[in-house]
């Protein structure tokens, strides 16, 4: 990938690709700072855009000074036409990459986002700016542990491409509020909507309403879109009802404003979890673990019902990642497992957000995976698949023998992602066509 030429910026280079966009890193030499450099791959040829796009570029600038929006430092328009955005640099990846890396977080830690978020988006909102386009993915730390929402100004690329107001194929189709989906202008409601939605995956580890993309019928999103929100346990109920409020499919119903979702949060002090369930906790826990152990027994003397990882009977007996099953003395995916964009942010772990089904779009699909011998090592995810205990599985022999009947994977390229799975780490083997784009189908697994 040949980095493009930014005026002022030296030593670009790939931290992560969406479906729209690249982000680099790159070196300010006139400050002696290092900054994020978001550059889009669609191509504004209309003067009217670049216009639009400029004008709501400053306006989120306006919003640098905020804690919790991401600092826009420039923003303009590449040789080729392509807009981007020179912005704060965040170091501690998104939440989305956290929600994977550490699954669903305690309520009491989502009602503080909450508060904060919403205050940042009514500051935007009483500034005139939309971001349209909320999603744990778009939540950013920054280097203290400071949550910021990152990406406005982008909101006017949505309309650059055929002069419509919003285009289906830019939305993040389980965050994106039911009236986006009819071509609806963008309004302060739909932020809160997304928000929200954001909120209750950050507490449950899924969305709130999970919508298959594409879409089979208007009439079944209709339905998808008119669920009731389910309770997710041990989270209070004042704070479900105030989500749930937030995510009304009727924007007349809605909590009407950023300003008033951040009060009602803000109002929500001394949250117990419902008595009812933390009360059968240990009981519960007691029969997880005589389940468990019993588990352990029939596995250990099953006889054939056994599979010794490694080839051997007889040797100590491993447990089988997550999403994985044994194949021979290997690892491989059990169901369909796929994935959005991978991240790489120097330093770091390479990550990989799972998308709740195939069926929604996504980049990567895992093939095949297994334990890691340590902690996730703080390398990118061609540095990870390069690793002895990794490269063994994640080959094209084995994505080849794990694919599904009929399927052509041929060229494919695949690569390497770690996960924790309580006190143990893990690796996901995933593949992808070279040539990229996005797919709502899945090549391995059932």
């Amino acid at each position: 990938m040949t980095a493009p030429h930014i005026p002022g910026l030296t030593d670009l280079r790939p931290l992560g690709a969406g479906g729209f966009a690249t982000v680099y890193r790159a070196h300010q030499a006139q400050l002696g700072r290092d900054v994020a450099v978001k550059i889009d791959n669609r191509v504004l040829a209309d003067e009217r855009d670049r216009r639009r796009f400029l004008r709501e570029a400053h306006a989120a600038a306006k919003l640098s000074g905020h804690p919790h929006v991401v600092g826009v430092h420039d923003a303009n328009i590449t040789a080729h036409g392509t807009p981007y955005m020179v912005m704060e640099l965040c170091t501690g990846g998104s939440l989305a990459d956290q929600l994977d890396q550490r699954g669903p977080l305690p309520h009491e830690q989502v009602r503080d986002l909450g508060i904060k978020l919403a205050d940042a988006l009514a500051a935007a909102h009483a500034e005139g700016v939309l971001h349209r386009d909320i999603k744990p993915g778009n939540i950013l730390v920054d280097r203290y542990g400071t949550p910021k929402l990152a990406d406005f100004g982008l909101a006017a690329l949505l309309d650059a491409q055929g002069g419509s107001t919003v285009t289906r194929d830019a939305l993040s189709p389980s965050y994106a509020p039911p009236e986006a989906f009819a071509m609806a202008e963008p309004t302060p409601q739909a932020d809160v909507y997304s928000l929200a939605a954001t909120l209750y995956t950050l507490l449950a580890g899924k969305p709130p309403r999970p919508v298959p993309w594409p879409i089979t019928s208007f009439d079944h999103l209709g339905e998808v879109l008119r669920r009731p929100i389910t309770a997710v346990n041990g989270v209070p109920p004042a704070l479900h009802e105030a989500i749930a409020r937030a995510l009304h499919p009727d924007a007349n119903l809605r909590t009407p404003s950023a300003a008033q979702f951040r009060d009602e949060l803000r109002g929500l002090t001394h949250l117990p979890a419902p008595p009812k369930k933390r009360a059968i906790w240990p009981y519960v826990a007691v029969a997880l673990v005589v389940a468990v152990t019993a588990g352990a027994l029939v596995w250990s003397f099953g006889g054939d019902k056994s599979q010794a990882v490694g080839g051997t009977k007889g040797t100590e007996l491993e447990s089988v990642p997550p999403f994985l099953k044994a194949c021979g003395n290997k690892f491989c995916i059990d169901k369909s497992t796929c994935y959005y964009g991978i991240n790489s942010v120097g330093g770091r772990a390479s990550t990989a957000r799972r998308v709740g089904s195939c069926a929604e779009e996504h980049y990567w699909e895992a093939f095949a995976g297994g334990w890691l011998s340590g902690d996730i090592p703080q390398v990118s995810s061609d540095d990870l698949v390069k690793a002895p205990e990794v490269a063994q599985t994640c080959t094209n022999e084995m994505m080849q023998a794990n694919k599904r009947p009929g399927v052509d994977i041929t060229g494919w390229q695949f690569t390497a992602v770690g996960y924790k799975d309580g006190e143990r780490s893990y690796y996901m083997c995933l593949g992808a066509p070279e040539e990229g784009g996005r797919h709502t189908t899945s090549a391995f697994g059932n």
